[in-house]
């Protein structure tokens, strides 16, 4: 069996894959699988995979129709075999020696959760967390040593962990094939309420490219699945904080509502304006989700913007007061 499965879901990556999959069929740690899930690709991703499938036979490849992230990493989870996952997104790559170092800091420290930093591509920028890092802690302390679980983006990106696949196992951990946006931080909560032994690096063997037109994250087309996963997830995190206490720990629900009334409010505008809804309409409509009334509950009165501003703009947000908000939206 294999040390590392390395989950690779690839989605229209023509582009990136070579630069992808070289840095991992490069690895200085050899003992690895990479379970690559081609989820309906219609661009040239299917013969770049094949052609590598021919070349390194630690290189599978599973075809279907296109489900999204969450769909792909589960398929790819399921086949897999190693004592650890590890997950890559096909526009990113690896250091050379990436699964060695991760490998090594996991059976050293005896961890099931190992997670480290990153930089992006092209700028080369380090991204290190919040919380604390260089020794083994437990869940509750690592979140008790931050106060912004959320807007930091500590438990946001699945690639930025590797996890024992006995783990997963045991406590059923997967993800939720319903969210088909932002699904990484749901599953990472789900690994912090179970996980006893956790181990934060400020090593960044990670590079994660930031140039992409067509992330999901950065697309401007209308996104059918984006105002009912976002809700989804935001549902998810509400609950999973108030079934483990964690707002004991660190304002969570706050810094979750946060981000949904500075972040996901505008991206669900930005994408109910994208399917050409008349401006009063989506505006509307998006204030009144139970997601955004329940994140404004949450915030309050508070002044959580950089300026009065966007604060004046959050106020006209809670009293609907359609005359600033058509301006600024």
């Amino acid at each position: 069996m294999p040390k590392i499965s390395v989950i690779l879901p690839v989605y229209n990556a023509e582009q990136y894959l070579d630069v992808c999959l070289n840095s991992i069929v490069s690895q200085s740690f050899s003992d690895w699988e990479c379970i690559c899930v081609n989820d309906g690709s219609t661009d040239g991703s299917a013969a770049i995979l094949q052609q590598y499938v021919e070349q390194d036979d630690r290189i599978r490849v599973i075809a279907q129709d296109n489900q999204g992230l969450a769909s792909a990493r589960s398929v790819a989870m399921a086949q897999a075999r190693g004592t650890y996952i590890v997950f890559v997104d096909a526009d990113d790559f690896l250091d050379e020696d990436a699964l060695e170092h991760l490998y090594q800091i996991s059976e050293n420290q005896q961890v099931e959760v190992l997670g480290f930093s990153y930089k992006t591509y092209p700028q080369g920028q380090s991204s290190h967390y919040t919380m604390q890092t260089g020794t083994v802690l437990s869940p509750s302390q690592l979140l008790a040593s931050t106060t912004q679980p959320q807007s930091s983006d500590d438990l946001c990106f699945v690639w930025r962990y590797m996890i024992r696949r006995d783990f997963l196992q045991k406590y059923n951990i997967c993800f939720n094939t319903n969210v088909r946006f932002a699904e990484d931080m749901i599953f990472m909560m789900e690994v912090f309420a179970h996980a006893q032994r956790v181990y934060l690096s400020d090593d960044a063997p990670y590079h994660y490219r930031i140039d992409n037109p067509h992330s999901i994250m950065r697309e401007r087309r209308y996104n059918p699945y984006m105002e009912e996963s976002l809700s989804m997830g935001y549902a998810v995190k509400r609950k999973l904080i108030a079934d483990n206490s964690w707002d004991n720990l660190t304002p969570f629900s706050l810094d979750v509502a946060e981000r949904a009334v500075k972040s996901y409010s505008r991206m669900l505008m930005l994408n109910r304006k994208a399917n050409g809804e008349p401006k009063e309409k989506y505006i509307r409509e998006v204030l009144l989700l139970p997601m955004i009334q329940d994140a404004m509950k949450v915030v309050g009165f508070r002044n959580i913007f950089d300026n009065w501003k966007e604060y004046f703009v959050y106020l006209c947000m809670k009293c609907c007061f359609m005359p600033v908000l058509k301006r600024y939206f």
